[in-house]
Parts: C-alpha cells; sequence; structure tokens
C-alpha cells in the first residue's frame, strides 16, 4: 500500500478495500457499494455498449467509456438490489485499447446517445457483428458481416429536441440525459444532419429573443414542449413545434425561420398541454403506449393527428428513397436514409427469383420496402398494414402518385393480428404464391400476429428487426411452425450507437 506523508493514494485505498474483503471474506468476491472505488480491468462490451467487469465482484459491473482489455479506476454509482448489473463511471483510466479512438463530437459522454463513439468503425462493426452472432447463436446458423453505414457521420435525418430554460441562452434545446430529466445541450453533436441543428439553433435562438418559453414540467408553465425536425433527400426540411399553447409571438417565430432557413418547407403545430414530459397528450400515441416519451423509439410514429396546425407549406414532405415516398410530419421512416436504401434494395434481390403474385407488408409504415419489392415485380399487388393512419394516409398517397391503382396497391390502418384475417387473399395469378415482408416495433411480433401470419402461409418472408432478441424469439417460433432462417444480415442503420438493425430471410419447408 502506497503512501504519501499521510495522504492514502487512489490505487492504495482501492487495494486496501480488496484485500480487507478477501481476507475477511475468504471468497475472493468484493461486495460493492456505492461511493466504493476500485481498480478494475473490462472483459468486453455489454450490449448499451459499456464496458463489462465481471472479475471479483458479486454481479457484471457496467462502466461507460471502458473498452475491452482497458484498466480503469472507478466509482460505482449504483447498485442493483435485483441482481442486475451494477453501475460506475471512472475515475481515471490507466490503459488504452488499440481500438480506441478520440471522439470528434464535442457531446460525447454525458450524451449517452452515441455510447461507442470512442471505439473505430471497424471495431464498431466488429463488435454488432458479434453481438448478432451471439444472439443468434440458437440457431445454429451463420449470420452475415454487418453492413457499413456509407458515412457513421451526419446521417440522422429525424432529430427530437427537447426545450428547456438555460441561464444564459433563456432557452435551450437539447436531449435528455440518461436515465434523467435533465436536458444536455448537444449542439456538437456529429450524427445529426448539419442542416437540421442550424435549423434547431435558429428556433431556439428566435424564441428567446421573441420570449417564447421553455415548458416547465414540474410547474406545467411555458410553451415550447419539444422540436422535431425532419430532411428529405432534396434538402427540404420539416419543422415540427411541440407547444403546451400558442403563443402570440409564434408567427413571428415562424417567419423569421422560414427568412433565415429557405429550405424550410414545411412547419406544422402540435398541441401538448398535458403534465409531464410525454412527447403528446395521453392517448394520442398510436404507434405505442399511451403518453410515449419524448425518447420516442424510432420505429414508431407520433399518434393521432387530431388538433394538427399547418404553419407553413403542407404536412408532409416527399422523400426519395428506392420509390418516391410521402412522409408526414407524425409518420417514421428510417433516420439513416443511405442504409435504408442499401437494405430496401437488397430485399429486393433476395426476392428477385419468387416471383409473388402478393405482397403482404405488415408494420409498413409509409410503405417504403414494400413499394420497392413491388417495383421489382410488376405483376404483383401489395397489400400494406399499418396501426398508425398518418403513415397509412402517407402510403395510399404515395401509391396514388406512382399511379398504382386500388388493385396493385391496398393499404389498411389496424392491428396486423385483427385486419390479416380478414382479407381476402385469394390469388389473383396462377401463381398463387404469396410472400410477406414484417418490420414491427422493437419488442417484435405478438403471438396472435405470428398466428395470423402462419395462418395464410406466405412461402418467403423477410424479417426485419431492430432488435436481436426479440428477432431471435420470433425466428425460433417460425423455425417451430416449418420455416428455415435461410440468412441473416446485420445492417448499421446507427452508427457509433448500440443499435442494429437485421433483415432475416425465412423459406416455408
Amino acid at each position: 500500500m502506497v503512501r504519501t506523508g499521510s495522504v492514502y493514494t487512489v490505487d492504495a485505498v482501492a487495494e486496501w478495500l480488496w484485500m480487507e474483503t478477501v481476507m475477511s471474506e475468504g471468497t475472493g468476491v468484493m461486495k460493492l457499494r456505492v461511493g466504493q472505488q476500485l481498480k478494475v480491468t473490462a472483459s468486453q462490451l455489454a450490449p448499451s455498449g459499456a464496458g463489462v467487469v465481471t472479475e471479483h465482484v458479486p454481479s457484471p459491473l457496467h462502466v461507460r467509456n471502458l473498452l475491452p482489455s482497458e484498466e480503469a479506476m472507478v466509482v460505482v454509482q449504483h447498485v442493483s438490489r435485483h441482481g442486475g448489473p451494477a453501475h460506475a463511471v471512472i475515475q481515471r483510466r490507466n490503459s488504452c485499447a488499440m481500438d480506441r479512438v478520440i471522439p470528434s463530437c464535442s457531446s460525447f459522454g454525458p450524451c449517452g446517445g452515441c455510447a461507442v463513439l470512442h471505439l473505430s468503425y471497424e471495431a464498431q462493426l466488429a463488435w454488432k457483428s458479434r453481438m448478432v452472432r451471439d444472439e443468434l447463436a440458437p440457431l445454429f446458423m451463420a449470420v452475415n458481416p454487418c453492413v457499413a453505414a456509407p458515412s457513421p457521420w451526419d446521417y440522422r435525418t429525424r432529430v427530437k429536441l427537447v426545450a428547456t430554460s438555460h441561464p444564459q441562452r433563456k432557452l435551450m434545446l437539447g436531449a435528455f440525459a440518461p436515465r434523467s430529466h435533465h436536458v444536455l445541450d448537444i449542439a456538437g453533436c456529429q450524427t445529426n444532419r448539419r442542416t437540421l441543428m442550424a435549423v434547431a439553433k435558429t428556433v431556439a435562438e428566435q424564441a428567446a429573443a421573441l420570449g417564447v418559453t421553455p415548458y416547465d414540467e414540474a410547474t406545467a408553465e411555458g410553451s415550447l414542449r419539444y422540436l422535431l425536425l425532419r430532411e428529405v433527400d432534396s434538402g427540404a426540411v420539416q419543422v415540427s413545434l411541440v407547444m403546451a399553447d400558442r403563443p402570440v409571438q409564434l408567427s413571428a417565430l415562424v417567419d423569421a425561420v422560414v427568412r433565415q432557413h429557405p429550405c424550410v418547407q414545411s412547419i406544422v403545430l402540435h398541441h401538448n398541454a398535458s403534465r409531464g414530459n410525454a412527447l403528446l397528450p395521453a392517448g394520442s400515441a398510436s404507434g405505442g403506449p399511451a403518453g410515449a416519451q419524448a425518447g420516442l423509439e424510432d420505429d414508431q410514429e407520433l399518434g393521432s393527428a387530431d388538433g394538427d396546425q399547418v404553419l407553413v407549406g403542407e404536412s408532409f414532405l416527399w422523400e426519395d428513397m428506392e420509390v418516391r415516398l410521402r412522409v408526414s410530419a407524425r409518420s417514421f421512416l428510417q433516420v439513416n436514409r443511405q442504409v435504408a436504401r442499401l437494405i430496401y434494395r437488397d430485399v429486393a434481390m433476395l426476392l428477385a427469383h419468387v416471383e409473388p403474385d402478393t405482397i403482404l407488408d405488415l408494420y409498413c409504415g409509409v410503405s417504403g420496402l414494400g413499394r420497392t419489392v413491388l417495383a421489382e415485380h410488376p405483376q404483383a399487388r401489395l397489400i400494406g398494414i399499418e396501426l398508425g393512419p398518418s403513415a397509412i394516409a402517407d402510403a395510399q398517397a404515395s401509391a396514388q402518385s406512382a399511379g398504382l391503382p386500388p388493385e396493385r396497391a391496398r393499404f389498411y390502418v389496424g392491428k396486423v393480428e385483427e385486419v390479416l384475417p380478414q382479407l381476402d387473399l385469394s390469388s389473383p395469378t396462377a401463381k398463387g404464391r404469396l410472400v410477406a415482408l414484417i418490420n414491427p416495433p422493437r419488442r417484435g411480433c405478438t403471438e396472435a400476429a405470428l398466428q395470423a401470419l402462419h395462418a395464410v402461409s406466405p412461402s418467403h418472408i423477410i424479417y426485419m428487426s431492430c432488435s436481436p432478441s426479440s428477432l431471435l424469439r420470433d425466428l425460433i417460433w417460425f423455425r417451430e411452425h416449418g420455416y428455415a432462417t435461410q440468412q441473416v444480415t446485420p445492417y448499421d442503420m446507427h452508427p457509433g450507437t448500440p443499435h442494429i438493425e437485421c433483415v432475416a430471410l425465412l423459406q416455408r419447408q
């Protein structure tokens, strides 16, 4: 144990605590407590991107910003009472992994959104490939390497920001810190499209200058709650203002934003006077649980459009993917346009030899995937099902714009398990071959939805998933009901983050 004068070093204190525990208990396992200092070495990365410490601890210890093989002095922040992982923060890192890089984003660390920006992009892809392989190991099949994003920066075309007060700037737009209601300044974010962050900066500055106040969830006072931004391929931008009321300065704010950013071609006002930090009022979220939080999953749309007001342009923009798609303010579309295009193209190629006469597009959203596959099979018809009415309205408008008659492209609002059994899927041609495209929420398909799909017996299934764990569960279900998984390919839809998109091809045996 090292001592300087009468002051013990941090390393010495940690060593003493370790020795005391070992000698008193004889187990070699240290009991963790909040505030405890430890010298640790990470052995792997958790699905969250945190480093995992397993040696000499009673349960896994997760440490953000710590890579495998790195040693660090850490301070325990949280100890689970239910056997879950404990959490610690780095006090000092003693070694550096070969794959470590300096994050270029000034928001890295406190933000928590891009948890692996300190890992080289090549290592990120290798880790994500390994994570999917490990998760799907019970299937005893090979998993293709993770497909890289064309660019790991400046890719998010959809941004959600929280309004809060700021001592110097009066109003700030940022993001919730992990597991808190504290709002962080993410003006330096490198993954959001720069154009969108520039528009957000103008909204914040002009709102503060005009006296538009941010909403305070504690007092239920203030106007501006959230700002949602979307950019399409043409460069056009849509601004969605979520407000508790309609301030008198709203017109001046809108005029200032449009004047400074001609790319803003649509501004929509969403009213939300509910208490708390819900993105929308309780009961309005059609694509997820009522009162979905500001951290709304990217695979959810924003619910009913009742009460929305279009302040500039239309309530939608047109996006150029593999096909032309109308996207409304409340509709979901993948935030990484480049990777989504890769997926759409690859799925169309996977089904090129199938020659379906009916394409089921389940959880279809605005039906970008379904429309892309349909374009490769002009003899087929497309049937889409989606819970969100806004997305279905967009899908119908896109199909009409492309000149597709109702008998070639028809869309239904509702739950898959309720709508699918009601459809007439009798073959319009002699082939009678049915294929299904599935892109469910993160939780995967419900048992009822799986049963409804199995009842119509598609020859091939494309399953697109943002959760390897729910994908595994559903692939096992399909295997038990006569389907073989031919291949699984991960795609890096969200570089810098732990999130991964997977596409699986299944065939009826």
